[in-house]
């Protein structure tokens, strides 16, 4: 292995890897070849043995240590913008947490956190799967680097990979006493650090310990709406939870820690232990809500309040709305005519269109306004070398996650719809692998097991029109899965390979729902008290009792590899996944059949043909995959009045491909380039499903690419300048089922600067960096709602700069 340069090479490489490391590939497991006049090469075990990433033949992206360090990528997130046919956001709508991965690949995932249902992309940090879209916007804290593999991976990370998986692997602690720190400062008060050590103990132990701290100031502006103070508002008399902070006068605000501890033990050549322990506290304020539209209809919960505050009470007796005008459950006071009686005391605001401030950086004060995690787990991954050149492994893994999260989806003085949550889930994982070789090494197998227990609580609380519904729901969960899979390839000559691989799942989930409507809203309205679940307590809504559901799935993988030369090949794979199916919770009306609504799962079928190659001695690697994936089964989210139910409701033929490249132009200067296409439009759906035929996938833009210059200038004094420009681009990205015009964002194109000294040892460098140039900020998700006719959105910062100073000894 070459001596490494303190020059940083090329921004990222496009990979294709058949197994998604799903055991973690550590610094040992992964050997980066740097020589200055050629493109680096990387070997990784991604199919339990080491292995060039150019043989092995699935689409996959890869971020390096070093790429992540100088595209300031604090998060997985970040990630997707250098990725074709990938997007990944940092929260889901109705939520305002910034700690929520909404990953989606190739036009599948979810962009829902509820525990009742399942991701579409697959999160694994060091081979440890993490179960929920909660908590998985991973730091890059000490990385070594984020594989982003596309496509189902129904067969080596089984259940929940139907659009592809990513794989995140932390660095492995090393053998000399060394200490890496960064001081970041920028937009918004921007103050980030991160510290790093590795510490060897003894000849057979070697330590490891990592730190960063996230901090910035929020970039929307909470004002008071003019006049309020003179009208009454019940906020802060509702049941929600508890971690309530309307006061802040800013949102989208990071308070943030992580760390990570690691001890490393080697015994011999035969066998290594790596324990490791890491942590996430987050503390901050909810994600920017901007109202975009608000017209109240008559019919609608708003505009009953409306009705109620401006209407006699006789009057409201006489068209049966005493009782919904009364007083609110938790709250006393009743609305009927407070705005047209005699005591100017009692009057209160109107919903009205004067709540929109239209700006992005401006919104009214009131509603919940926080986002608070703490997440911790720990892991024992053992490796043995066993005769015969088998290898037997095992990852033994528990994480624990507890969240509290909040905001209002009308930011207003007074609750039109303000939604918090907690979330509490634990989980277990154990996965035991074995590999070898066979037939004089033409065939390398690996087989395994896998066991998978969760289980958890979320609460629920949701006020609408000042009180007329209060949704108080604690739900109980328990999901348990095991599976059995095998994967083999076999080289029948120098030019042709076979692939095949298969998985067998089984899981059960449990499911006790608590959903509850405090005020009784629909019995005040004339729903039969008979229909109800609970007659002692008929605030209750859920169907009583523990649900039940059981999945058996059984999935392959097959395919051909042609190699016309040592650098290039050819693939043909077929593949398949599938996403666990669950029940609908979020019930804010009882329904009259009073059985709790379940959905199935969704299935995908994925045909890819892609090639791998390399010119012009090692200078130009270039990556191409052609792929169509039939998708079946869909889980879409269709509004029945205000209760958002989940239905098998669409199905759809998806195609696309992908290009990605690397040029080395000259021994200083490095180009990476990448386009992507995506047809991924629903082409058949359900007459319950509210979606149009034709309808863009939600955060499946049609084209998306990006391309980056990196050029390095060696100073007379030995220290190093490296200048880096990227731009990326997404056409129109559709960010709810309903393809609301609104919520649409359009075409957009960002740029980023950055200008990087080194010194001349190598033990220090300072960056500053620019990025979105442009200033665009984008819609990553929102809320319509048809039933009051609200539209509002969540909105990325503009542009914002940084300085950051990094040492290492």
């Amino acid at each position: 292995m070459l001596k490494q340069s303190k020059r940083y090479k090329p921004s990222w490489i496009s990979l294709s890897v058949m197994l998604a490391m799903s055991a973690g590939v550590s610094a040992q497991d992964a050997q980066v070849l740097i020589n200055l006049a050629e493109i680096e090469k990387v070997n990784v075990t991604a199919q339990k043995r080491v292995q060039d990433v150019q043989d092995v033949p699935i689409s996959i992206s890869t971020l390096s240590a070093s790429t992540i360090a100088d595209l300031d990528i604090s998060d997985v997130t970040q990630a997707s913008k250098l990725i074709p046919n990938v997007m990944m956001d940092n929260t889901s709508p109705f939520a305002g947490s910034s700690s929520i991965l909404s990953a989606y690949i190739r036009g599948i995932g979810q962009n829902d956190f509820a525990f009742n249902l399942e991701p579409g992309v697959g999160v694994y940090v060091d081979g440890v799967y993490y179960a929920r879209t909660l908590g998985a916007v991973v730091d890059t804290l000490d990385l070594d680097r984020i594989d982003v593999l596309k496509g189902p991976q129904g067969t080596l990370f089984g259940k929940n990979t139907i659009g592809g998986a990513i794989s995140i692997t932390s660095r492995a602690p090393q053998d000399i006493q060394q200490m890496r720190a960064e001081l970041t400062g920028g937009s918004f008060g921007r103050t980030d650090i991160r510290v790093s050590a590795d510490i060897p103990l003894s000849e057979n132990w070697l330590s490891q310990v990592s730190f960063s701290s996230k901090q910035r100031d929020g970039y929307q502006d909470l004002i008071d709406f003019p006049g309020s103070e003179a009208f009454n508002t019940d906020t802060g008399r509702f049941n929600t939870v508890n971690k309530q902070r309307s006061a802040d006068d800013a949102k989208g605000g990071q308070d943030e820690i992580n760390g990570r501890v690691k001890f490393q033990y080697q015994a011999d050549e035969d066998f290594t232990l790596t324990l490791s322990a890491d942590f996430t506290r987050v503390d901050e304020t909810a994600l920017p809500t901007t109202l975009l539209q608000m017209d109240v209809l008559p019919g609608g919960v708003l505009g009953l309040y409306n009705t109620c505050i401006s209407t006699p009470a006789d009057t409201l007796e006489q068209l049966g709305l005493g009782a919904a005008c009364g007083p609110r459950a938790t709250v006393g006071s009743a609305l009927a005519g407070v705005n047209i009686d005699d005591n100017p005391d009692n009057d209160r605001l109107l919903f009205t269109d004067a709540f929109i401030t239209g700006s992005t950086d401006v919104a009214y004060k009131g509603g919940s306004n926080f986002s608070v995690l703490d997440a911790w787990g720990v892991s024992a991954i053992m490796e043995w070398q066993l005769p015969d050149q088998m290898m037997l492994k095992s990852i033994t893994a528990y994480r624990d996650l507890e969240s509290q999260f909040g905001m209002s989806t009308i930011p207003s003085p007074i609750t039109g719809s303000d939604i918090s949550f907690d979330m509490r889930q634990d989980q277990i994982s154990q996965e035991v692998q074995l590999t070898g070789t066979g037939f004089n090494d033409a065939l390398q197998w690996a087989t395994g097991l896998y066991y998978f227990h969760e289980d958890g609580t979320l609460l629920d609380t949701v006020i609408f029109g000042e009180g007329l519904i209060q949704i108080y729901g604690l739900n109980s969960l328990d999901n348990e899965s095991i599976a059995a899979f095998t994967h083999l390839n076999y080289r029948l000559n120098n030019h042709w390979g076979l692939t095949f691989g298969a998985r067998y799942t089984h899981e059960e989930k449990e499911l006790e729902g608590g959903q509850r409507e405090l005020n009784q809203f629909a019995l005040k309205l004339g729903f039969p008290s008979f229909l109800l679940p609970d007659q002692s307590d008929l605030t209750r809504i859920y169907p009583l009792g523990v649900q039940t559901l059981d999945f058996d799935n059984f999935k392959i993988k097959a395919g051909a590899e042609y190699y016309p030369n040592e650098q290039t090949m050819v693939y043909l794979s077929y593949s398949e996944g599938f996403k666990s199916g669950g029940w609908t919770t979020r019930l804010t009306a009882p329904i009259e059949e009073n059985i709790a609504p379940t959905f199935d799962p969704e299935e995908a079928k994925s045909i890819e043909l892609g090639l791998k190659a390399e010119f012009w001695d090692d200078s130009v690697q270039l990556n191409m995959a052609a792929f169509a994936t039939d998708y079946s089964d869909v889980q879409v989210m269709a509004s029945r009045g205000l209760t958002p139910y989940f239905d098998n409701a669409a199905q759809n033929d998806i195609y696309g491909f992908e290009v990605e490249s690397q040029v080395l132009l000259n021994n200083d200067l490095y180009m990476n380039l990448s386009y992507g296409y995506l047809d991924a439009k629903f082409d058949e759906v359900d007459e319950d499903g509210e979606i149009i035929v034709g309808t863009r996938q939600i955060n499946s833009p049609e084209h998306s690419a990006n391309a980056r210059l990196r050029h390095y200038l060696p100073l007379d004094s030995g220290a190093e300048l490296i200048s880096m420009i990227g731009w990326s681009f997404t056409s129109q990205t559709t960010n709810n089922n309903l393809a609301t015009e609104l919520l649409k964002q359009s075409s957009v194109a960002q740029y980023d600067l950055a200008v990087k000294y080194v010194s001349a040892e190598g033990d220090w460098h300072l960056t500053l960096r620019g990025d979105n140039l442009s200033d665009e900020q984008v819609i990553v998700n929102g809320v319509f709602s048809d039933t009051y006719v609200t539209t509002s959105a969540v909105y990325t910062a503009g542009r914002t700069w940084s300085l950051t100073l990094g040492v290492h000894y």
